[in-house]
């Protein structure tokens, strides 16, 4: 059993980012549109089809069942083990998203009398599920981000380089020009000094 925050004075942080409703207890910290947001449960699972069985709520992620074990959905990505698909199964299948417009993951319903929500083994089921597809969605990100922030010092460190050698460069050209000057200046005034046929 689980205490939900009051509607009537809802907190902004527990609002979705996607759906913008207030959700019991929990939002996922998740990459969203290029920004860390917090996400409700059934947000996660929406926006993540093919990433579990909308069913029985296995998380694969980027590993999918082989495709003689699964049934690819009609309409979206999604991905649901056969042995979780009611028989006979259907020539056109269509995951239980697609199939219901009233559908909802993660549907609960507060106690009247206490404003409390009591989480059943399908509704774990759920919770496991987009918390695990949250941690690997921000895992993924901290990889992705080291990636880039190695490849941006590699970048730097030869730009770094490239840099040094053009002012080396220009360094060796500045010093060549100024000691043909001072030659030259030394051979002219070496020259005028030298006594002239007119004053024999």
């Amino acid at each position: 059993m689980v205490q939900q925050e009051d509607e009537d004075h809802p907190s902004e942080a527990v609002r979705c980012a996607i759906c913008d409703a207030t959700r019991p207890f929990i939002l996922h910290l998740i990459p969203y549109r290029g920004l860390q947001r917090h996400i409700c449960t059934a947000c996660v699972l929406d926006s993540h089809p093919g990433s579990f069985c909308p069913i029985c709520f296995d998380v694969f992620l980027n590993n999918p069942p082989p495709p003689l074990l699964c049934l690819l959905c009609l309409k979206c990505p999604s991905i649901s083990h056969i042995s979780c698909v009611p028989h006979p199964h259907p020539s056109s299948y269509l995951c239980p998203l697609c199939s219901n417009p009233n559908f909802t993951f993660f549907h609960v319903t507060p106690n009247a009398n206490n404003n409390t929500i009591e989480i059943n083994l399908h509704l774990a089921k759920q919770l496991v599920a987009a918390a695990t597809i949250a941690f690997e969605s921000i895992n993924n990100a901290a990889v992705m981000a080291r990636i880039n922030a190695d490849i941006r010092v590699q970048e730097a460190l030869l730009s770094k380089a490239e840099a040094k050698q053009v002012l080396d460069r220009l360094n060796n050209l500045v010093t060549s020009g100024n000691g043909t000057g001072e030659n030259g200046r030394h051979e002219a005034k070496g020259c005028s000094s030298q006594p002239s046929d007119a004053d024999d």
